[in-house]
């Protein structure tokens, strides 16, 4: 999430979760470079592993969740201790992007939950003072601005179609509270874009 609040997880475990998410770039570029055929074979290998190892350790033996827990511990929120990672959602919410909307779009919204979200946490977390729910306001304005810039430099459809995705993206990561927003975010950002786009 862009603004999380202070106590869910460190600042380190925040940092290394977001070194993670910003790997997630190589998602949208293998996209865009090599085709959608081969982007969902990896998405769906990826996907299996990390649906498996969150299944192991969420109804694992004591061993094997100790392992995890040690390994990804300190990057796991308190929420996602009897639910699926982030990684688990964004793997989903990237197979379902791609196999819906157009190529270009599927492009940005997928960058946008990547570098918005990892703009935001950051900023949130380090300078963040207007709190709203479990987020901050400079948090927000931080993953709107990114993915705006983003906006600049990804061609293939008008500039206000993408700063229009990019402010969807924005309110969603928001507004989002019981959902994962790795989910969210993506599947309803493209969806506006491919609604203005027409």
């Amino acid at each position: 999430m862009a603004a999380e609040g202070i106590s869910e997880i460190s600042l380190k475990g925040e940092l290394l979760r977001k070194l993670t998410h910003i790997g997630a770039l190589s998602i949208p570029a293998i996209y865009y470079i090599l085709g959608r055929e081969i982007i969902l074979a990896l998405l769906g290998i990826a996907f299996l592993i990390a649906s498996t190892v969150d299944l192991t350790r969420l109804f694992g033996g004591d061993r094997s969740r100790h392992i995890i827990h040690k390994l990804f511990g300190i990057m796991i929120r308190p929420r996602e201790k009897k639910d699926f990672t982030g990684a688990t959602y964004i793997l989903a919410s990237s197979i379902i992007t791609i196999l819906i909307f157009e190529k270009t779009i599927a492009v940005l919204a997928l960058v946008y939950i990547i570098v918005g979200d990892t703009a935001g946490a950051i900023v949130g977390r380090m300078w963040g003072k207007i709190k709203f729910r479990n987020k901050t306001l400079e948090g927000s304005l931080s993953f709107f601005v990114s993915c705006s810039l983003v906006a600049l430099i990804i061609p293939g459809i008008p500039l206000w179609i993408k700063i229009s995705g990019a402010l969807a993206a924005a309110v969603v990561e928001a507004l989002t509270v019981y959902i994962d927003d790795n989910l969210t975010v993506p599947i309803m950002s493209a969806a506006i874009m491919q609604l203005l786009a027409g």
